[in-house]
């Protein structure tokens, strides 16, 4: 028996689904503009049903992909926690303080400047200590081996 009330556990799941779901449209658009480069035709209008058709293939298509492969992954999970700490954390947490101190140029004084870098450094102590985890959790879940695991 769950320790939370189901009220509250659907609403988490409700969450996460539509956090992933928007998470997963920004990181396939790469993939999105590849395949509608290689289908769609640009001598017609970019609604037009010669478009709309292929595009709305191809990116089903790549959901449907992009969905079934990682879940048939034993490592999911630790492979996330390894994107997200080489991946993710750097690119939330990290870059965006160095870049900060880098273009403004904020006094070594100021309480900008010091907030700004021990945000970097924490997150980038963080970012190994998970990059470490996730390694080691791959490690021990080696011996567990079976597609769809984590469904």
């Amino acid at each position: 028996m769950p320790l939370l009330p189901k009220w509250f556990l659907l609403i988490t799941y409700i969450f996460t689904f539509v956090q992933v779901s928007a998470v997963s449209l920004t990181y396939l658009q790469p993939t999105n503009i590849v395949l509608e480069k290689r289908f769609s035709d640009p001598k017609k209008d970019e609604f037009s049903i010669r478009n709309v058709v292929p595009r709305l293939i191809s990116r089903s298509l790549s959901v449907i992909i992009a969905t079934t492969l990682p879940a048939m992954l034993p490592f999911f999970g630790d492979i996330m926690a390894l994107f997200g700490a080489f991946g993710c954390i750097p690119l939330d947490f990290i870059l965006p303080m160095v870049f900060y101190n880098v273009t403004f140029k904020p006094s070594r004084k100021s309480i900008i400047f010091w907030v700004n870098t021990i945000i970097a450094f924490v997150s980038t102590v963080l970012s190994l200590v998970g990059a470490v985890a996730s390694v080691r959790q791959m490690v021990l879940d080696a011996n567990t081996y079976s597609l769809f695991v984590n469904m």
